[in-house]
């Protein structure tokens, strides 16, 4: 058995800090600090053990606490911060005709690679478009492919065998709110008088994976939020888009654009720029039900 799990005994204190964060509590304690044979095979590397640890004497095979980890200040107080970030983000879809510096994008990329995965390692793949003039590009693919889809969902035949393919919910929502939009909106995306799609965006981070890899579609939609509240925190604004994903993976031309490997599928896209404008005031919010037990 390839031994996953390292544990200096010169150096441990035997606190079992490691076994108490331990997601599969494959670490034990007793005289020493060691781990359960019929549990080894279950650790997935997520690093718990190797970050708390104090004395840097726990080590999992794959994982350097030189490369891997980096020290952690002490603890502060963000209430204040979070809450103010949260009230004041708005999706916003009018932007500046300003650019994204890359660093700028690095910076939200970074954000997103700390997103929790359900499983390590990441399996999260992204591709940054900071070519305003590729994602003008991109649009007259994505109108053509969506103004056929309204054409083809007034075949009755058609609709039935879309709903069995996407599943009910996904096709209530195709039915009682992306065909209705469409079908207002798609004769100004034709003429050009409006961009409904990708919003005239300066930047766009697109969000894809393989798929023969496990289903992470939550890891892309946890990611995405990152990046969507790491572009607020930089005086950017941004909006998620559903709309795009399905017609780059429709799209040859699309895939071919955004060099989206044949494979992978893209599961979610946010666009980002310079906010047009300057909001006065939040929104507030009311969830449709909460209970307490």
């Amino acid at each position: 058995m390839n031994k996953t799990i390292t544990i200096n005994q010169g150096t441990c204190k035997i606190c079992n800090l490691c076994g108490e964060v331990c997601p599969n509590k494959i670490i034990k304690s007793g005289s020493t600090i060691t781990y359960r044979d019929d549990r080894i095979d279950l650790c997935f590397k997520c690093g718990q053990c190797m970050a708390i640890c104090p004395t840097e004497s726990i080590t999992i095979h794959g994982l350097s606490y030189e490369e891997d980890f980096f020290d952690l200040s002490d603890r502060k107080q963000y209430e204040d911060v979070f809450f103010d970030m949260i009230y004041t983000r708005r999706a916003v879809r009018n932007f500046q005709n300003k650019p994204v510096p890359k660093k700028i994008l690095d910076k939200i990329i970074n954000a997103i690679s700390f997103a929790p995965p359900g499983f390590p390692p990441i399996k999260t793949q992204i591709t940054v478009v900071s070519n305003p003039e590729l994602i003008k590009k991109s649009l007259p693919y994505m109108i053509e492919l969506y103004d056929s889809l309204v054409k083809i969902m007034k075949n009755p035949v058609i609709r039935y065998f879309i709903k069995n393919k996407v599943g009910k919910q996904k096709f209530k929502t195709m039915r009682n709110h992306l065909i209705p939009l469409l079908k207002t909106r798609l004769p100004e995306l034709k003429n050009g008088v409006e961009d409904t799609l990708t919003r005239n965006a300066p930047a766009m981070i697109l969000f894809h994976s393989d798929c023969n890899d496990e289903d992470i579609t939550e890891d892309i939609l946890i990611a995405a939020t990152y990046g969507m509240l790491a572009a607020h925190s930089l005086g950017l604004g941004g909006s998620i888009m559903s709309i795009i994903p399905p017609a780059i993976n429709k799209n040859k031309e699309l895939r071919k654009m955004f060099n989206i490997p044949e494979n992978n599928q893209v599961i979610s896209s946010i666009i980002i720029g310079y906010p047009k404008y300057k909001y006065k005031r939040g929104i507030k919010r009311t969830l449709k039900d909460v209970k307490w037990l």
